[in-house]
């Protein structure tokens, strides 16, 4: 009895595991990065209002808007970047090798722009009323 029990549990996991669906993975992972991505677009746009209506007085005035500009940039090649690896189907080896390295730079881009976004937040400036 302990032996067969055993057994159904050991095919139940294997199962579990060639139900697995790396196509939906990677699709749900690329969607959340790409909310993930809008909510900073949008903080970055709030911030360039916010830079652009104090004016070139500011003393990090020039600053801040690079340091935007470059983060929106950088964020459209994420989005971009995004959208290629949600189109490839992951059914043989090459492919899921072309998925995971696009997927390593993407990671790599994303902390790029989060390192620009704390120097953007740390020369930002906030508006009084």
């Amino acid at each position: 009895m302990y032996v067969s029990d055993s057994r159904e549990e050991e095919g139940e996991q294997n199962n579990e595991e060639q139900s697995f669906d790396f196509n939906t993975y990677a699709t749900k992972k690329t969607i959340a990065k790409g909310l993930l991505d809008v909510g900073l677009l949008t903080s970055n746009a709030s911030q360039l209002k916010t830079t652009i209506s104090l004016g070139s007085s500011h003393e990090y005035f020039c600053t801040n808007i690079v340091l935007i500009a470059i983060s929106v940039v950088l964020q459209v090649v994420v989005g971009i970047m995004l959208l290629i690896v949600g189109c490839i189907k992951l059914e043989n080896m090459e492919q899921k090798n072309r998925a995971n390295k696009l997927n390593n730079f993407i990671v790599g881009i994303v902390l790029i722009i989060t390192v620009i976004n704390v120097f953007i937040t740390a020369f930002g400036v906030q508006a009084s009323n």
